[in-house]
């Protein structure tokens, strides 16, 4: 069926329908006192309810294929449905948001509303089966779910808890509270870290630490890989990577790796002789504004492009392999190298590696620091290596600690080797001479 027929009879279907006014504020607020007096209630008689926040998580798919008209009947008939085949004679729906339901159980356990969310999705799951003849328009749902009073004698805080419940990393689509009180004390945590890292960073306490990287060919230093190093409180240069994690997802992660990328870059003007490698995060895999910062750094100074070495984590090609297979490209264009770190720990498949098109290879440390011991990790190493080879790319292994690995590796063909038998990260430059320029 053509996509004007589907648009056309949906709009049919949109015109004989209602829309609900918006915003929602008035709608949420006479919501919450409803659910007051809901929870007042139960206290009163002795009974649990419940309260169950449903989010359409598809809703903006559904605007941008579709229109308003369209999404807002989704929601609107979506409202009838659930009013009609799920709430009982004391229960309470309302549109609390654009792509927000709220529904109040009056008299409901835990194992009622669970059987109870689960007939919420599925009826959503097949709301456009069961509402346009002709085609299918999808929905999708998740639900989190706040039981009363047990958990809370508060509508606004049941509502916090709810949306707490809906958003947290619980597995399903059925998400309910209790967030247990680790998990409350692991998110402070995070928001404390979050602010040590930003607070660090105003005050230029980030600084880079500098790892040799040795050619196995000629035993000499090939280049430098830059590591994030923070000054803490107290003045001792500590890693930063245990905050990596924390920086990507409270948003710090893009300032940071800019950060990273200019002081590289400085360093590669200063020093015309050596080659420098960093990492990026995955965030910065697909972030536009980083690859136009690089363009315009190696723009000004274009013998620095084949000095740089960028490095992607192997994670970062599960997540979007079209937006990092460009962000390789683009960085490659430009004239820079480009690895792929911690190969292994993802299980790449030869067309991901192939469609990456990386230049060199950077098999995972977890592998590499029990070779020695490990029969196992010799025979994935060297499978791993094979692998490598049979695309032409080159081979770097972390976590040579000794010789006895470093032998091992050197055996199987390995191009480089990186770790604390030739040298810790270093805030010190070891390229200079005495007297050069020094630079945070």
């Amino acid at each position: 069926m053509a996509m004007t027929d589907i648009h056309h009879g949906w709009k049919e279907l949109a015109g004989k329908l209602p829309a609900p006014p918006l915003p929602f504020a008035a709608s949420a607020s006479a919501f919450l006192v409803r659910l007051q007096e809901t929870i007042e209630s139960c206290m009163e008689e002795h009974r649990s309810g419940c309260l169950l926040l449903i989010s359409v998580d598809n809703l903006a798919m559904v605007l941008s294929a579709y229109g308003h008209d369209i999404s807002e009947t989704l929601m609107h008939t979506l409202v009838e449905q659930l009013a009609a085949q799920v709430l009982g004679p004391y229960d309470s729906i309302e549109r609390l948001q654009r792509d927000q339901i709220g529904i109040v159980l009056n008299d409901s356990g835990a194992e009622s509303s669970e059987r109870t969310a689960a007939r919420i999705l599925n009826i959503v799951q097949n709301y456009g089966r069961d509402n346009f003849a002709t085609a299918t328009l999808h929905a999708i749902a998740s639900i989190g779910a706040v039981h009363f009073p047990e958990e809370t004698r508060d509508a606004r805080d049941a509502m916090d808890k709810a949306y707490v419940a809906l958003h947290c990393t619980q597995e399903g689509m059925y998400r309910p509270y209790p967030v247990s009180r680790a998990k409350a004390d692991f998110s402070r945590q995070e928001m404390g870290l979050a602010n040590y890292l930003h607070c660090a960073f105003q005050e230029n306490r980030l600084r880079m630490a500098w790892q040799p990287v040795i050619a196995t060919g000629t035993g000499q230093v090939a280049h430098y890989e830059g590591l994030l190093r923070l000054t803490n409180l107290k003045g001792q240069i500590v890693s930063a990577g245990p905050l990596i994690p924390v920086a990507e997802k409270m948003g710090l992660i893009d300032t940071i790796d800019q950060m990273v990328l200019e002081r590289v870059a400085k360093e590669l003007r200063l020093s015309p002789d050596v080659s420098l490698a960093f990492n990026v995060s995955n965030v910065t895999t697909v972030n536009p504004a980083w690859l136009e910062r690089a363009h315009e750094l190696i723009e000004e100074t274009p013998d620095i492009a084949p000095r740089m070495s960028v490095e992607i984590t192997e994670t970062a090609v599960h997540r979007d392999l079209r937006r990092v297979a460009y962000f390789v490209a683009s960085l490659q264009s430009l004239g820079c190298q480009v690895a792929l770190d911690d190969f292994g720990s993802g299980y790449t498949s030869f067309r991901q590696l192939k469609a990456l098109s990386v230049d060199m290879v950077k098999i995972d440390g977890v592998f590499v620091k029990d070779l020695a011991t490990s029969a196992d990790n010799r025979f994935f190493v060297k499978t791993l290596l094979d692998f490598i080879r049979g695309f032409g790319l080159k081979s770097v292994a972390e976590f040579v600690e000794n010789g006895e690995i470093a032998k091992i590796l050197m055996d199987m063909g390995v191009d480089y080797l990186q770790g604390y038998y030739f040298g810790k990260p270093d805030n010190h430059r070891r390229w200079l001479k005495n007297g050069e320029y020094d630079v945070d």
